[in-house]
């Protein structure tokens, strides 16, 4: 039997990318309440100084989000810059369904901490997660 040549490893996410041709997780949040409005979960930037947002995604809602609405900031209270607007989370009508949301801004971004802000509650218990790709441009700054 001939040499299959050399071993790899294969690790998930977070990853470290040596080149911005690469869109990967830079980060998530599970279980984001959305019966209450403001602030509702802060998502840390995974090893990256200097990103670019090209996809967000939100699904596993716990219930069919008829009321709720969200958006993604790169500030506290829907403040700074709005990755992804303020809007309905209707699309999400069980936890099978997938939302790739519009992306607002995608400026280069320095925030270390992102957060999603509930404008307006679901009226009854509710949760999804959050899922936030996009490239990292650290090894080049």
């Amino acid at each position: 039997m001939s040499n299959p040549g050399p071993a790899t490893t294969v690790t998930i996410h977070p990853s470290n990318v040596a080149s911005n041709q690469a869109i990967r997780l830079l980060a998530v949040a599970t279980g984001v309440n959305v019966n209450a409005t403001g602030d509702q979960a802060a998502l840390q930037i995974a090893n990256s100084s200097n990103y670019s947002v090209s996809n967000v995604v939100f699904t596993n809602a716990s219930t069919s989000l008829t009321s709720a609405y969200a958006g993604l900031f790169t500030a506290p209270s829907a403040g700074g810059t709005a990755i992804v607007a303020n809007a309905a989370l209707s699309a999400l009508t069980s936890s099978s369904v997938v939302s790739q949301r519009t992306v607002a801004s995608t400026a280069t971004q320095s925030a270390q901490t992102l957060y999603i802000n509930v404008g307006t509650a679901q009226g009854a218990a509710a949760t999804m997660d959050v899922y936030v790709y996009g490239y990292d441009f650290s090894t080049y700054s």
